[in-house]
């Protein structure tokens, strides 16, 4: 092959690469100690926690459901949900750190089953978050039970899983690249 063709082959595998990584929205918006948190999981994440909050407003009070609608609750929720995805890769690569990889997937598992066994909530999941009970065991299960794990982990060194957290976010390394909000070495704000 000459060089055009192999230059021609290289630079349509890198436009094909681009335009699914876009198209799927595979693309970072935060790296965490270079750890990427794409754009594709903040959205099921803010989807998620909009439904939820809807739903309760709808269920407790109506005439509050309109406030769903404004810029700066969506803001705030977009906040709060990149500040909780911040969080839940910092303790899973600490669990990671701590634990053999399948030792952790089986604690995380085991603790969902013991939280659901019995219990048949799949209508209920969809209905109030808009989601498979699969997907919320995923984007909102798994992460609580991680939390939980390492909870009780400090628990046994005599620490606080709050003040580990504030220690280790002044410590990572945390580049956000959505618009609109920056970390602050405590968390994510909005920007002003």
């Amino acid at each position: 092959m000459n060089k055009k063709k192999i230059i021609f082959i290289i630079s349509s595998v890198i436009v094909i690469v681009i335009v699914i990584v876009i198209f799927t929205q595979s693309y970072p918006i935060v790296l965490v100690n270079w750890r990427p948190i794409s754009l594709k999981s903040f959205k099921k994440d803010v989807l998620i926690a909009v439904s939820y909050y809807r739903k309760a407003l709808e269920t407790y009070d109506k005439n509050q459901a309109a406030v769903m609608n404004s810029k700066e609750v969506k803001q705030k929720i977009e906040r709060a949900v990149l500040d909780k995805l911040i969080e839940d890769n910092l303790i899973q690569r600490e669990l990671e750190k701590r634990l053999k990889n399948n030792e952790l997937e089986k604690m995380v598992n085991d603790k969902i089953e013991e939280a659901l066994k019995g219990k048949d909530i799949r209508k209920e999941v969809e209905t109030l978050f808009g989601v498979s009970l699969y997907e919320l065991k995923e984007r909102f299960l798994k992460p609580r039970a991680r939390w939980e794990i390492f909870e009780s982990r400090l628990a046994l060194e005599n620490k606080n899983i709050n003040d580990w957290l504030k220690e280790i976010k002044s410590e990572a390394g945390v580049m956000i690249f959505f618009p609109g909000f920056e970390w602050n070495g405590e968390g994510v704000i909005i920007k002003k």
